[in-house]
C-alpha cells in the first residue's frame, strides 16, 4: 500500500500572503457595503463605520469592532504582503511575531 506524498507545511511567507489576500477580500467587501447598504446612509461617511457598529450593537465589542475600519484592514493587508516578501528573501526568522500572530488567526477552513 502507498501513501501519498506529504506536503511540507506552508513556508511563514505564504501564510503571511494568505492571510492578507483573505483580510484584503473581506475588507473590500466590507467597504462595498459600507459603500452601497442603506444601513450605513444615516451616519457621517467619516465615522460611518464606527458608529454603525456602536449604534447597531452597542458595548465594548463594538467599539473594538468599529476601529478596524476596511481602510485600515485594507492598509494591515499591505503590511502582512510586505512582511512575507521580507520573509521569502530573509527567511522565517525575519517575520514579525505580531505578523505571525494574524496570520494564525485568519487561518481557516472557511477560506
Amino acid at each position: 500500500m502507498t501513501f501519498p506524498a506529504q506536503l511540507p507545511p506552508p513556508s511563514p511567507a505564504l501564510r503571511l500572503h494568505q492571510a492578507a489576500a483573505r483580510l484584503r477580500r473581506t475588507a473590500q467587501a466590507a467597504q462595498h457595503d459600507l459603500d452601497t447598504d442603506s444601513f450605513w446612509k444615516c451616519y457621517d461617511p467619516a465615522t460611518a463605520w464606527r458608529d454603525g457598529f456602536e449604534n447597531g450593537m452597542g458595548g465594548i465589542c463594538s467599539q473594538l469592532a468599529g476601529l478596524l475600519t476596511p481602510q485600515l484592514a485594507l492598509q494591515l493587508a499591505e503590511w502582512l504582503d510586505a512582511t512575507g516578501a521580507h520573509a521569502a528573501r530573509h527567511g522565517p526568522a525575519s517575520v514579525p511575531a505580531p505578523a505571525a500572530a494574524i496570520a494564525h488567526a485568519l487561518e481557516t477552513e472557511a477560506t
